[in-house]
């Protein structure tokens, strides 16, 4: 069987379970690495060699990693499908060895400085609700007025918006966990009040796409000189000013949404020395009490 065959009955199939920003990644795979490489081989005879000679070849972690599931995923849904007796050939795939990744936060000082600096903006309320909640992009511009308990200060994060094939799509949240309530910070519960004015229910964003906020927002602080890191980034700031004015990883963890204490760990905590700090205070107390 043609691996090209394969792949056109993989996303026929897949079409109808996934969700369409997840297909895009794969289709985006598919066509940059894996069909330039095995589109005209049978499916049996592609060798495990061949595969990590190819996985080799791609010279980016990130890219390499995602040709390489995605290679993996159509392979062996092919041979479930069709119950070939066949070795798997995509089993012991050596991956490049991972970078050290320092995404750019802003520091509690810079992030008041932006959110001061971009008071008035139709998109407001978004990056407001992203930078105060650790949300991610599409959690932020799928926040709705309703979703906000007026008097506490909770938020339900129940949904996440994206840009699918040229069009505007809503979501569930990526995982159960990520399904999630969160607490507004005072001051930043007394500005969306403000921002809504009489509305009671309609999305935060407006007419706007997740992609278009984060845009003007790029733009408005390039041009007004304030403090910018992208708007992804700006979950990665709550973690650290979070994580360095004391909170706990676990807490910190659970309002982002993660399945895992280790994905928080590997992907948001930018500087593990206010961590150790509390560690040594922790031991160098019980030390002096033990005296």
């Amino acid at each position: 069987m043609l691996f090209s065959a394969a792949v056109d009955e993989y996303l026929e199939d897949k079409t109808k379970r996934l969700r369409g920003n997840t297909m895009e990644g794969y289709i985006s795979a598919l066509r940059r690495h894996v069909l330039p490489a095995f589109a005209g081989r049978e499916v049996e005879e592609i060798t495990h060699d061949e595969v990590q000679e190819w996985v080799d070849s791609i010279p980016t972690y990130g890219a390499a990693g995602k040709a390489y599931k995605t290679l993996r995923q159509v392979y062996r849904w092919t041979v479930r499908k069709h119950q070939m007796r066949i070795w798997d050939v995509t089993q012991g795939i050596e991956l490049p060895e991972a970078p050290v990744v320092r995404r750019p936060t802003l520091s509690a000082a810079e992030e008041r400085e932006t959110l001061c600096g971009i008071v008035g903006q139709e998109w407001e309320a978004v990056v407001l609700a992203q930078a105060a909640l650790g949300l991610r992009r599409c959690e932020a511009a799928g926040l709705d007025w309703s979703d906000v308990d007026w008097r506490t200060g909770w938020v339900h994060v129940q949904r996440g918006a994206h840009w699918v094939a040229g069009r505007l799509v809503e979501y569930a949240t990526k995982t159960r966990l990520s399904d999630r309530w969160l607490k507004l910070p005072r001051w930043a519960l007394a500005r969306l009040r403000a921002l809504r004015g009489r509305l009671r229910s309609g999305r935060l964003r407006g007419a706007l796409a997740p992609h278009q906020i984060a845009g003007r927002f790029r733009r408005l602080c390039h041009r007004l000189g304030l403090p910018w890191v992208p708007m992804t980034c700006l979950r990665h700031s709550w973690a650290t000013i979070a994580l360095e004015g004391g909170a706990a990883i676990e807490d910190v963890s659970v309002a982002l949404g993660h399945s895992t204490v280790d994905t928080c760990i590997r992907h948001y905590l930018q500087s593990f020395r206010s961590v150790a700090r509390r560690a040594s205070d922790a031991y160098d107390g019980e030390m002096l009490m033990a005296a």
